[in-house]
């Protein structure tokens, strides 16, 4: 958010989850820190139950030093989204939701994902694909989405996420413009595990040149705890130099009145085409959006073989 004159900026962070104070100034910029609980820690202990069997005999934070990056890819690859959709996930998710008081009434989640950052550039693309600056409108998201990051493992600066203040209400070329999720859905993400060296070819939006205002904001949090911000936020995954491969977990929301509404975060550089709507289900009864509604933020052509809605099969995907 900005104070003062233009060439002043400043973040605001909130130190509590409660929504009905602060979902406007998320929409606007302001990121949530969220203190560690009983239901951020369960969820994040389940995760940690999978990835430990999913790596076992080794530790999953060093097992890249052991593993060729085939067997570490196929390790990942498992575990991912079995943890995804496994139905204690779902109740887990709900659970913490429901603790920072969300109303499950209003409020529409998609699944948790688990994500895996590797250190010093062992796995960089697919399963370990390293996210370069990127809001997550550029991927279709509704600019009434708000995500929340959990670090499923300790962790430090150095293996952590980053947002860039200058670019809350300040657009940058990026190349959004070339990406519709429906066609990510038929090909992009059911690809993952097949992208295991070199850069990540998949059609990733991303800025189109460097950023002129690089400064960034890193956040560290304990286990159990949380950042909440909105999906128009630009950030991107840290350079991880630990030594110890970055497990964590991310997951979406949108409050339902705030869709039929249009209220949300402003669009300031977004070009994307098709919606992320349809991923969304109530926490009350997992009843997806009326499609009518979601016709009406369903920009852009239609996509030959494009897939509306992801459909899972064995394979992991982003």
């Amino acid at each position: 958010m900005r104070e003062g004159d233009k060439n002043s900026i400043a973040m605001t962070v909130g130190l509590d989850g409660g929504i009905e104070g602060h979902e406007q100034a998320i929409y606007r910029g302001q990121i949530n820190l969220l203190p560690p609980s009983a239901a951020g820690l369960s969820l994040c202990k389940h995760a940690q139950t999978m990835i430990e069997e999913a790596f076992h005999p080794h530790d999953p934070r060093t097992a890249q030093h052991v593993l060729d990056v085939d067997d570490f890819v196929e390790r990942a690859a498992q575990v991912k989204p079995r943890f995804i959709h496994d139905t204690q996930t779902r109740t887990l998710q709900k659970s913490y939701l429901q603790e920072l008081g969300f109303d499950p009434a209003r409020t529409y989640i998609d699944v948790p994902r688990m994500r895996v950052v590797s250190s010093d550039g062992y796995l960089v693309s697919g399963v370990g694909h390293k996210q370069p600056p990127h809001r997550d409108t550029w991927w279709s998201a509704p600019m009434q989405q708000i995500q929340f990051w959990l670090p499923i493992f300790p962790m430090t600066r150095e293996c952590s996420m980053e947002f860039y203040p200058h670019y809350v209400e300040t657009g940058l070329p990026n190349s959004s413009d070339d990406f519709n999720i429906y066609r990510w859905n038929a090909t992009g993400r059911k690809n993952a595990a097949q992208h295991r060296q070199g850069e990540d070819k998949r059609g990733i939006p991303q800025p189109r040149a460097p950023l002129d205002h690089p400064a960034a904001v890193q956040m560290v949090l304990p286990v159990g705890g949380a950042v909440m911000f909105s999906a128009n936020q630009l950030h991107a995954t840290s350079d991880n130099v630990t030594g110890n491969t970055r497990f964590s977990i991310d997951f979406r929301i949108v409050d339902i009145e705030h869709v039929r509404e249009g209220i949300g975060a402003v669009n300031v550089d977004n070009s994307s085409t098709g919606t992320a709507l349809r991923d969304f289900r109530r926490m009350t009864d997992d009843e997806a959006i009326d499609p009518n509604l979601i016709a009406k933020y369903d920009v852009g052509d239609t996509v030959e073989d494009g897939v509306l809605q992801f459909e899972p099969d064995d394979k992991v995907h982003a």
